[in-house]
């Protein structure tokens, strides 16, 4: 660890004892565990789910749009993915950014001249600290059905809602006091409270999560510093484009921008 995080982790201690399973981050972290994704997954699933894969904070590229970071994508021995997110507030949980979660998955997925039916299985699950939905409801399975006779319409994609604000005396309620609870000895599953307690309360652990809060910060720096050359680039585009007569495409030509990124740079100055 450097100096540099070190002279932090003083800082970073109430930090560290404030973390819940809620919170995205330390979410990832923890969810690397396999025992914990597959306590997770028998539970809010209802089966046992036998992992084959498990990636936390992974890129969906988009070259033409938006790109996602997601949580976590397992992918099962059925070949089915699944991917889980964390929410904290009703907008991060829209409906519709659960469709674009669905629809980024399929097209990374999915190959040329590969038969429809072959397309894997794919749900995707949104642990929200309340009840976005608002039906007052632990769980919620939303499926594609058939207005016209209300016969299942099977296109093998599923969204799951949990609600983490109903905290019972069933396993997926004590899943989400795991979930929102801050204090280790308080956890109900042993295999959270152990990986969470190793975090929270061992040397080792809180170095590391030093160690990685340094590297956010540092990749927080370098997104910014590259949001803030894109934007340059905008404003040269703008001005080639006003004073010069240039086509947006002629500008990008003469700024020698690749041709890879700009549908990206069209999408900012038309928008």
């Amino acid at each position: 660890m450097t100096t540099s995080v070190l002279e932090k982790s003083l800082s970073y201690d109430d930090l560290i004892a404030s973390l819940r399973l809620i919170d995205d981050d330390f979410m990832r972290i923890i969810f690397k565990n396999q025992d914990c994704i597959q306590l997770l997954l028998d539970i809010i699933l209802d089966e046992h789910v036998e992992i084959i894969e498990n990636d936390s904070q992974y890129d969906l590229k988009n070259l033409l749009g938006r790109s996602l970071t997601i949580d976590v994508l397992v992918k099962d021995n059925k070949g089915n993915y699944i991917n889980i997110e964390v929410q904290r507030d009703e907008a991060g949980a829209h409906p519709k950014r659960a469709r674009y979660h669905q629809s980024l998955i399929d097209s990374f997925l999915s190959f040329p001249n590969e038969k429809w039916r072959e397309i894997p299985k794919t749900i995707v699950i949104f642990i929200t600290e309340e009840d976005v939905l608002g039906y007052d409801l632990p769980i919620y399975h939303v499926r594609r059905r058939i207005v016209e006779n209300g016969e299942s319409f099977d296109d093998e994609t599923e969204i799951i809602y949990v609600n983490a604000s109903i905290q019972d005396d069933t396993e997926l309620g004590k899943l989400m006091h795991d979930f929102m609870c801050k204090e280790v000895e308080s956890m109900n599953y042993e295999v959270l409270k152990k990986r969470v307690g190793y975090y929270k309360e061992s040397e080792g652990g809180k170095r590391e999560m030093c160690e990685i809060w340094q590297k956010i910060r540092d990749e927080g720096k370098m997104e910014g510093y590259v949001e803030g050359e894109m934007n340059k680039t905008i404003e040269f585009i703008k001005k080639l484009t006003t004073k010069n007569g240039c086509t947006i495409e002629d500008a990008m030509e003469l700024l020698d921008i690749p041709p890879v990124e700009r549908q990206q740079y069209r999408q900012r100055i038309v928008s």
